[in-house]
């Protein structure tokens, strides 16, 4: 891309983030942007997952202290909003969490990468002109991992079994490959897997417009835990051994850390935020995360396709995969902090302790004998060893 264009791109985005805020500032009903909170810029949105699963199947929601407790169907974080709206003979769908506004319907024409940048930045609809190709986070926001569509995928014909959307229905997103460049990062919206592709295949567009989602502000807090300070989560910055998805649930809720005992696993759009994308092997910032494996690491989102597997995010390119056998072992990076509410329904599992009988892993982590041996110095393990 030409620096040109390059520039092209900042000044248009500077200037939509100066528009942003100071409509915001002078009318909150007139504005198209969601009016943020000023220290959390960026909210990572729900999945969309209301449902409980085992390992096999789906569960009635259990209540703290059951088995499965802590999984992304008990909570609803920084539950979404949308809204649609017709104007000037086009739709567009507003993310009122996210601030950005979507092209509802993609044109029915596949493009390049290259094809797909010219398409959004010449894209005139519903009034506005400065739409622009999404960063691979930004289209992953608006994905649903419940058992309900996608946002935008409501006005697409589904032809595939089960009625989703046709094999292959994938988006191109703005996100490139850090080496070699002729890749770029692309989402397939039938099941929401990402991947990696030549820039020269043909996928779909959505345009979006409104204020770039940047995560990854960090701040070290002293104490084993780093905040986010654009999305108000704080994580664990410390390692430790892999663990099976149950099991990295359970350790995740008894875990005291920082002061803090309210710690989960976080979901796939949470933990996709700790990517960064100008990084590979690992994708993370290790200035930080002086720890982290260019490895797998659970997510708590299940995937509803095939309960027995969950979503996890690949820390040597960054990518997120629903593949995920709940007998595994993968990493853990616990996470706390987001808009919290509960969604689970009265459960009719019976109580018990959050651990399989007869393991004895799951004690209270704030005893510090147990706590400094279940954390690992750096890099004592092979980062690309096969844990599973």
């Amino acid at each position: 891309m030409s620096g040109k264009r390059d520039n092209a791109r900042r000044r248009i985005c500077f200037i939509t983030i100066g528009i942003a805020l100071s409509v915001a500032a002078s009318s909150a009903g007139a504005s198209e942007y969601i009016n943020r909170k000023p220290d959390f810029p960026a909210l990572v949105p729900d999945t969309g997952q209301t449902r409980c699963y085992d390992t096999r199947r789906e569960i009635p929601c259990p209540r703290p202290g059951e088995p499965f407790y802590g999984q992304d169907g008990n909570y609803s974080i920084n539950a979404p909003i949308y809204e649609l709206k017709k104007q000037d003979g086009g739709t567009i769908l507003i993310d009122r969490t996210t601030g950005l506004d979507w092209q509802r319907i993609p044109d029915k024409t596949r493009r390049t990468w290259s094809e797909a940048i010219d398409y959004a930045d010449d894209l005139s609809l519903s009034g506005f002109t400065d739409w622009r190709l999404p960063k691979k986070q930004e289209l992953q926001s608006i994905l649903s991992y419940g058992t309900t569509p996608s946002p935008l995928l409501e006005p697409v014909k589904r032809t595939g079994r089960d009625g989703q959307p046709e094999q292959g229905f994938c988006a191109w997103t703005l996100t490139t490959r850090v080496f070699p460049s002729m890749y770029a990062k692309k989402i397939c919206l039938n099941d929401n897997q990402g991947a990696i592709s030549d820039k020269y295949e043909k996928n779909y567009v959505y345009a979006v417009r409104g204020p770039a989602l940047s995560y990854g502000k960090f701040q070290n807090n002293g104490d084993g835990t780093v905040t986010d300070l654009m999305t108000g989560l704080t994580w664990q910055a410390i390692e430790v051994r892999p663990r099976n998805w149950q099991q990295a649930l359970a350790y995740c809720r008894q875990l005291d850390l920082g002061g803090h005992r309210d710690w989960r696993l976080p979901t796939i759009k949470e933990l996709s935020t700790l990517v960064n994308e100008d990084l590979i092997n690992p994708a993370i910032d290790v200035k930080f995360f002086p720890g982290a494996r260019s490895a797998s690491y659970w997510t708590s989102t299940t995937f509803t396709g095939h309960p027995g597997f969950a979503w996890y995010v690949r820390f040597d390119n960054g990518l997120g995969h629903n593949g995920g056998y709940k007998g595994r072992l993968y990493f853990v990076r616990a996470v706390r902090g987001g808009h919290i509410a509960a969604t689970a329904p009265p459960s009719s599992v019976p109580p018990g302790p959050d651990r399989e009988a007869g393991d004895s892993e799951f004690k209270s982590m704030s005893a510090p004998e147990r706590h400094n041996r279940e954390m690992l110095e750096p890099y004592p393990l092979d980062p690309n060893a096969p844990y599973e």
